[in-house]
């Protein structure tokens, strides 16, 4: 759908990029009437994005298309309309996908801290040639 790029990009801009590649990154959609469907990669993206971004996405929907749609997010190996078996609620390996975010966070931490240090330095460089002058 040549649209979700457009709503991607506006959701790009509302949330952390870290976020943004983390959950949205490898979406996919589809329309079914009034009905957008949010393809994710595995349950837990889907429980991450129903509960915390599910209103960005609608609210990107529609100002990118001018129309209300209802957001249904699903994931990609579950067939239209099935639950998932309960063994199957728990994506294969949450423990990876858990430790790949904070690894993402981490490195976001860190290049944060260096930029803070970086200015550190140049406000001390400032007050001593405040203080020269």
């Amino acid at each position: 759908m040549d649209f979700w790029s457009d709503v991607l990009e506006r959701i790009r801009w509302k949330i952390p990029k870290v976020s943004y590649d983390m959950w949205f990154s490898r979406t996919e959609v589809e329309l079914d009437g009034d009905v957008l469907i949010v393809k994710v990669e595995n349950q837990f993206s889907k429980d991450w994005l129903n509960s915390r971004y599910k209103k960005i996405i609608a609210l990107s929907v529609y100002e990118t298309l001018g129309k209300k749609y209802k957001i249904q997010i699903e994931t990609k190996d579950r067939p239209k309309g099935k639950e998932n078996p309960i063994s199957k609620t728990i994506s294969q390996n949450p423990y990876d996908e858990i430790k790949n975010f904070i690894a993402q966070q981490n490195i976001t931490i860190k290049n944060l801290q260096q930029k803070i240090n970086e200015l550190e330095k140049k406000v001390v460089l400032l007050e001593e040639v405040d203080r020269i002058m």
